[in-house]
């Protein structure tokens, strides 16, 4: 794997920075969408670990850098405010009963509904944390390294068409009205922010048409309202749960770095 000089600083200052190696591999078997991804040191692992989609006409530069910036947030903050995202048992009691009180549930073996509410429940505290925290992350990469700022153009293309795609009919049929309007309305919140600095306005549009302009604006204002300090994470993340009225799904552990 050849990698550029600026993720091999990127990687050089997380391990500065945290005192811990970084190790990088690709991983085609990522679920979904997802087009990279980090494990932080802690406990009993012993190093961070990231990985991407391979794809053999965009290196992956971008994407390994994004996963890093999340590591180096985490270890600016001051050591006592270094905490974990995590959900709730009201989380999981919460989605238990979406799942039991919409038609889906009538659709699926009995034994499939806890997976599936699992599935859901996992996949919308991951949305509500990484893409406030990425879009952070995003704009320090977009300051400090101009070289990337092409490859970071095609990633963030990419995954608003990729967001795009679960506004269908089918997704919406299949998700508790609560769990699919909050994962719209990060996505929109996303597509403004980058509506905004990418110059193209129409990539709200679709998020428009559907309703979920409006939470994804009042996201992005309580985004650009909370100054951009790494200890300010968890206060971000909390405010766009409490827009959607789920602030008691989540709750932020001290990080337990690794022996």
């Amino acid at each position: 794997m050849s990698l550029s000089e600026t993720t091999r600083q990127v990687l050089r200052l997380v391990e500065e920075r945290s005192g811990i190696p970084v190790h990088v591999e690709p991983d085609a078997t990522l679920p979904g969408t997802l087009l990279a991804k980090v494990v932080m040191a802690r406990g009993k692992v012993p190093l961070h670990r990231v990985t991407y989609r391979p794809n053999s006409a965009t290196p992956p530069d971008y994407l390994i850098c994004q996963q890093a910036g999340f590591i180096l947030r985490l270890f600016a903050a001051p050591p006592e405010r270094r905490l974990d995202f995590a959900g709730t048992p009201a989380a999981e009691a919460a989605v238990d009963r979406l799942v039991k009180d919409h038609p889906v549930a009538q659709l699926l073996p009995p034994g499939a509904l806890p997976q599936f509410g699992k599935l859901l429940r996992d996949g919308l505290l991951n949305h509500l944390r990484s893409i406030p925290i990425g879009m952070r992350v995003d704009s320090w990469l977009a300051n400090q390294f101009p070289e990337l700022r092409e490859l970071q153009r095609k990633a963030v293309l990419q995954q608003v068409q990729d967001s795009l795609l679960t506004l269908a009919p089918q997704h919406r049929q299949n998700a508790p009205r609560l769990i699919f309007d909050a994962t719209q309305g990060i996505s929109a919140a996303f597509a403004a922010f980058w509506a905004q600095r990418l110059e193209q306005p129409q990539l709200t549009l679709p998020f428009k048409a559907a309703g979920h302009l409006e939470a994804g604006t009042a996201l992005l204002r309580i985004w650009e309202a909370i100054p951009d300090l790494p200890e300010n994470d968890p206060e971000l993340v909390n405010r766009w749960a409490e827009w959607f009225g789920i602030a008691d799904w989540c709750q932020w552990v001290p990080y337990l770095a690794p022996k």
